[in-house]
């Protein structure tokens, strides 16, 4: 739901992108992707500020 509203160009308010958005950060921080998040931005380990969407376009969780 939230990466086909990203790619619409809509900003989903519900509860579920929320949380779809906190499942993606915490396997991204696990995979040592991002290491931290403000609003819509996610930083990497070398310190690059990216758009929390393309990073989520960029690495799409991928399960065991």
């Amino acid at each position: 739901m939230f990466v086909a509203a990203c790619k619409e160009g809509r900003k989903p308010e519900s509860a579920q992108a929320k949380s779809e958005v906190a499942a993606w950060f915490e396997w991204a921080r696990r995979q040592r992707i991002v290491i931290a998040m403000s609003g819509e931005v996610v930083y990497t380990p070398d310190g690059e500020a990216v758009a929390l969407t393309e990073m989520m376009r960029r690495f799409p969780v991928q399960e065991p």
